[in-house]
């Protein structure tokens, strides 16, 4: 007699993080406790009736009596992508192995289906998906509540809002900036200066700013006052980003501006490497501060250092190309070809000594290991 496996899959982690549930979780009787211990935490989460509804199909089966069956719940990491991936397979493995189904009901609220389909039927046949939707109020109210969830969770915000935000900043940007280039006062504008605030806020909030300003703050404010050394180098960063705006804005000048997009592109060239040097000092402190707690100098400083000057002449190279096409600036192929080899060949060292080091440290990692059985 086949054996099917009723299947709940918690791609984020609501269950342990919320309900403390040790995954994955076996049994229609532990199951049970499951949706109660999470149910208890948050009586809105939708994987509560997930969970519920598998246990249903579970017993629905059960009592057909035509094949056996067991119901399951397999848990991801909060942090959802391949972290959370990586848990799934891990968790399905060892609850293939348990029970041994010959297929599976895949049973969840529909939001990651799309996800998790993949990861299940290249590890065992999918006879079916059941969907399971929470009701709810139709119309404005149901509309309403799921916007304020979508609010509310940080992941949800950064997958729907932050999308929204690109688009209204993307699609305003141009005819603001064109605008205020020509001379236009702000007040005249007020209807696309009004919508890219709009889509800047959006944007912010999407990618959780606030709470990122907020642990910024709490951070800084800790080196402050424990008087890191990272601090000063802080300040030089930003004065010499303060300098490169400056030599932008004064640069504009220089040269005759036919369109906004060439003064932008003009701007940026005159100020890229004031800011790329802001960047290498903030590094240099870092690598300091770390120095000095932990009397060690990372090679990660190196690699990322070799990035930021390759990015650095790759970008220098890529404007002065482009500026010497419109006429504008220095043309000197030679000079041009420098810059981007010179940058495309730093990229490539960084990236064989991060690999060196990555093939290091596994070489310790193994090195460790075969100690410790040998032990």
């Amino acid at each position: 007699m086949k054996k099917t496996l009723v299947l709940v899959v918690d791609r984020d982690d609501d269950f342990g993080v919320k309900g403390g549930v040790v995954t994955p979780v076996v049994g229609a009787e532990e199951c049970s406790v499951a949706a109660t211990r999470l149910g208890i935490a948050d009586p809105e989460d939708s994987d509560v009736n997930a969970l519920y509804a598998a246990i249903s199909i579970y017993k629905e089966i059960k009592g057909e009596g035509s094949t056996e069956v067991e119901v399951a719940l397999i848990g991801g990491n909060e942090k959802v992508g391949h972290r959370s991936d990586a848990a799934i397979v891990d968790e399905l493995e060892e609850v293939l192995r348990r029970v041994s189904p010959d297929r599976v009901i895949l049973v969840g609220d529909g939001a990651e289906d799309e996800y998790v389909y993949p990861i299940i039927s290249s590890r065992i046949p999918i006879d079916s998906v059941k969907k399971v939707y929470v009701k709810q109020a139709p119309g404005l109210e149901g509309t309403v509540y799921i916007l304020s969830k979508i609010i509310e969770d940080p992941s949800k915000r950064k997958r729907f809002l932050a999308p929204i935000g690109w688009v209204i900043v993307l699609i305003l940007l141009l005819p603001v900036a064109s605008s205020l280039a020509d001379g236009s006062a702000p007040w005249n504008i007020t209807s696309p200066l009004v919508g890219f605030l709009i889509g800047v806020i959006i944007l912010l909030y999407g990618y959780n700013m606030p709470e990122w300003i907020s642990v910024w703050r709490v951070k800084w404010t800790a080196r402050i006052r424990s008087g890191s050394v990272t601090v000063v180098f802080v300040l030089i960063s930003i004065l010499l980003v303060m300098v490169g705006v400056v030599a932008g804005y004064l640069s504009l000048s220089e040269v005759y501006i036919p369109s906004f997009l060439l003064g932008s592109l003009w701007f940026a060239s005159n100020a890229l490497w004031p800011v790329i040097f802001a960047l290498l000092v903030y590094q240099i402190g870092d690598m300091f501060d770390k120095y000095l707690s932990t009397k060690k100098v990372k090679m990660s400083f190196i690699v990322m250092s070799m990035n930021i000057v390759a990015i650095g002449l790759i970008a220098t190279g890529s404007l002065d190309v482009v500026l010497a096409y419109f006429d504008t600036g220095l043309k000197n192929n030679a000079v041009f070809a420098m810059e981007l080899v010179g940058g495309v060949f730093l990229a490539l060292m960084s990236a064989l000594l991060q690999r060196r080091m990555r093939d290091a440290i596994r070489g310790a990692a193994g090195a460790k290991d075969a100690d410790a059985d040998a032990a």
